[in-house]
């Protein structure tokens, strides 16, 4: 989410000797102040001498409320701030209620940081690059408390372990957030099982898929190897 411009809002300077904020409607020099822009977004924070945001800050953007309300919240940022954009560790909230809080990058989700989705609970903790789940990470899944541990490239898990909460866990590869290839299930009562799960494709399915739709989760089924007990 982009911040706005600043021209044509309201600027108090908080940073002066007396403790009385002083006015303006553009922000003229360096020091802490609170900027409330035309349609109603606000930021608190400090500029530097020219006129760019640095160091700690708090970005609230702004949506109309209804008929008898005035602006009401949308979305909300408290964290660091480095020529002008979100650098450092920050909390982001979003509009739909979905909560990051970590390290970012020129306005992006990069490095250490956790990703908590309103709607499903799911919360995901780990590395991230430009926006997306790269390197090591967890992601517990709030409907089943099942949890995916491993290693992630481009928003997706490829390698790791999927926990499954009162049964066991496996341990493999995955494809579009499902197991494939090689894997080893390990069940709570002792029992393990080594096998692979095969890709099968749909007999419907277009051979030149086009090349603009994004691909789909692959479909599966495991293949086991028999187990002998004694």
């Amino acid at each position: 989410m982009a911040d706005d411009e600043e021209s044509g809002c309201k600027v108090e300077y908080i940073d002066t000797p007396d403790g009385t904020p002083e006015e303006t409607n553009w922000i003229m020099r360096a020091g802490r102040a609170r900027v409330t822009y035309p349609n109603g977004c606000t930021f608190e924070g400090t500029f530097d001498a020219e006129r760019i945001k640095q160091g700690p800050g708090v970005f609230v953007w702004m949506k109309a409320g209804e008929e008898d309300e005035g602006p009401i919240e949308k979305a909300r940022y408290e964290g660091n701030y480095k020529d002008g954009a979100r650098n450092g560790v920050g909390k982001m909230t979003y509009p739909n209620g979905d909560i990051y809080e970590g390290e970012w990058l020129d306005n992006k989700m990069h490095g250490e940081g956790t990703y908590i989705y309103k709607k499903t609970g799911d919360i995901y903790s780990g590395s991230w690059a430009a926006n997306a789940k790269n390197g090591e990470g967890r992601y517990e899944f709030g409907g089943d408390s099942s949890v995916l541990v491993g290693h992630w490239q481009n928003g997706q898990i490829n390698k790791g372990t999927w926990e499954l909460k009162g049964a066991g866990k496996y341990d493999g590869e995955f494809k579009l957030g499902r197991p494939i290839g090689d894997g080893r299930f390990e069940f709570l009562n002792g029992i393990t099982q080594e096998g692979e799960y095969v890709e099968s494709k749909d007999e419907n399915e277009d051979d030149a898929a086009d090349e603009a739709e994004a691909p789909s989760a692959p479909n599966v089924s495991w293949k086991g190897q028999p187990i002998v007990s004694f």
